[in-house]
């Protein structure tokens, strides 16, 4: 397997990780609260509202945030750097929230898209 399979192996296993924490913390800090608290904790983004067919609320908040290539290290004696690419990390945060404006299910994606 070469170098960029790898690569790219680490980054899901990474992002699958990461992912796993940050959907205990919504529900742990968002589940059962007001909708208020969703308005304080991501003051900084724009939310899209979708109305669902069961009268609930799906609230999305996107963050997008530009990483910049890096050359990574293969030790001091190999011959051709690898320069990793510059991406966008995409994170999304999604909410439904009931008639009551109580957020009843919450749920984490992102995602990276190539320069």
């Amino acid at each position: 397997m070469n170098i960029v399979h790898r690569l790219l192996a680490l980054l899901v296993v990474l992002l699958l990780t990461s992912s796993c924490g940050m959907q205990a913390k919504l529900n742990r800090d968002f589940k059962g609260e007001p909708m208020e608290a969703l308005a304080e904790t991501f003051a900084d983004l724009t939310p899209a509202k979708i109305s669902m067919t069961n009268g609930h609320t799906k609230v999305i908040y996107t963050k997008e945030e530009r990483l910049e290539g890096t050359t990574i290290s293969q030790g001091v004696n190999t011959l051709d750097p690898i320069h990793s690419p510059s991406v966008t990390k995409v994170e999304q945060f999604i909410f439904i929230v009931d008639e009551n404006g109580v957020v009843i299910s919450t749920k984490y994606e992102s995602s990276y898209k190539r320069l």
